[in-house]
Formats: structure tokens, C-alpha cells, sequence
């Protein structure tokens, strides 16, 4: 089964219509429309399976809003690389890039304008560490591994990555001020992670995020 026939699958029954959009709604017959249409009265965290069911149907077939609708999921729903399997989610934003190009917020950026390789972060608990979400930040990796996985209550370990930019398929950093990057781990991203250890991370914290972590000032 493609990773796009296998998208039910990985979502509750809740969620595999989007919340309070209907089969009728949604239907193949239906005009395009724009994201914030479509979106309209569905809750944050059924946002993917509305932007798969959309896609899937041809009723988000315009570029510019699907990667409105791209930036407007990850962003906004709570977990969104638990809401759909990885592949499913790679397929998606490369349907909204260009060649040599990533997403910037909702806009495409030549994947020139990225340092050759960026020094990433990413909190995981087992089982999740090549996940899409990095960080050039130390800080926040670091938060989310001890505060969210104290809350939790399982261990969160940190990882770092040296990314090639042509691995970079987003980034989104003024919604939520994460300095984060969607990154295609599907790259043999494994064999590139180290892990950071913990009596490592007090040093990491006082160091100065530099100009070629944070990544270029993307106006």
C-alpha cells in the first residue's frame, strides 16, 4: 500500500474526514477552493487528515494554496509528524516545492540561499528520532527535551545533525519562533545523527547561536 492509501491508517476514526468537514463537503465533484475555506470550523489537530483528503481529491490543486495549507497544518496542529506517517508528509511538501527550492513559510526559496550544510537539533524519545522536525537551536531542542519530556514521563534524548541543504524541504520559524527546519530524514538521515549527551548540553546552552546556525535572514 502507497504511503497515500495507508493515511487512514494512521489516524483515528475521528479524524480521517478532518474534523467537521462531510463527504459532501469534500466531494470529488467540488470546486476548488482556498485553504482558509476549506479550513474554516476544523480544529487544529484534524488539519492533516483535511489537507490529505483535500489534496487526494484535487480540490487543493493550486500550488500557492497548498503551501498555505502546508505551513498552515504543521504549524498549527499539535504533533504533526505523529498526525501522518513521514513519507506521507514528504510526498506532500515535495508536491509544493519546485526543484532546487524549499518552503520558506509559505513562499519558495531557492535552496541556494541555505548555507551548504546547517548544524540541526531534534528532541526524540526512542522510537522517534529521525523525525522531520529539526531546530538550529540548541535552546529549544533542549526545552523540549526537559520539558516536554518530564511532562510526558519518558526519557528525550537530543540529537545533532550537520543537514545538506538539498535535504531542507521547509522552514518555519516566525509562527511559533522555533527556528525550525523540515528535514527529509528519509536521506539515510540515521547513519548523519549523533546523539548529544547530556553533560554535553550545559556547554551547548552558553555558546552563541552564530549567523550560519540561525540560518539566513529570510525577509
Amino acid at each position: 500500500m502507497d504511503v497515500w492509501g495507508s493515511f487512514e491508517l494512521d489516524l483515528s476514526g475521528s479524524r480521517t474526514l478532518g474534523g467537521s468537514a462531510s463527504d459532501r463537503d469534500l466531494s470529488a465533484g467540488s470546486l476548488a477552493r482556498t485553504w482558509a475555506d476549506i479550513s474554516t470550523r476544523v480544529g487544529r489537530n484534524d488539519l492533516p487528515a483535511l489537507l490529505v483528503n483535500t489534496v487526494g481529491m484535487g480540490l487543493l490543486s493550486d500550488p500557492v494554496e497548498l503551501r498555505i495549507g502546508l505551513e498552515n497544518t504543521w504549524t498549527t496542529c499539535e504533533w504533526p509528524g505523529l498526525a501522518a506517517d513521514r513519507d506521507l508528509w514528504v510526498t506532500l511538501f515535495d508536491m509544493a516545492r519546485e526543484p532546487g527550492t524549499f518552503l520558506d513559510e509559505t513562499e519558495l526559496r531557492p535552496i541556494t540561499e541555505l548555507p551548504e550544510t546547517l548544524c540541526a537539533y531534534r528532541a526524540a524519545a526512542p522510537g522517534h528520532e529521525e523525525g522531520l522536525s529539526w531546530t538550529a537551536s540548541f535552546e529549544r531542542a533542549h526545552w523540549f527535551a526537559t520539558r516536554l519530556g518530564g511532562a510526558a514521563g519518558g526519557e528525550h534524548r537530543i540529537f545533532e545533525m550537520d543537514v545538506p541543504r538539498e535535504w531542507v524541504l521547509a522552514s518555519f520559524r516566525r509562527t511559533r519562533g522555533e527556528s525550525e527546519y523540515i528535514v527529509d530524514t528519509t536521506q539515510n538521515a540515521g547513519d548523519a545523527m549523533r546523539e548529544v549527551l547530556p553533560e554535553q548540553w550545559q556547554s551547548l546552552l552558553a555558546a552563541p547561536l552564530d549567523d550560519e546556525q540561525a540560518g539566513p535572514a529570510l525577509d
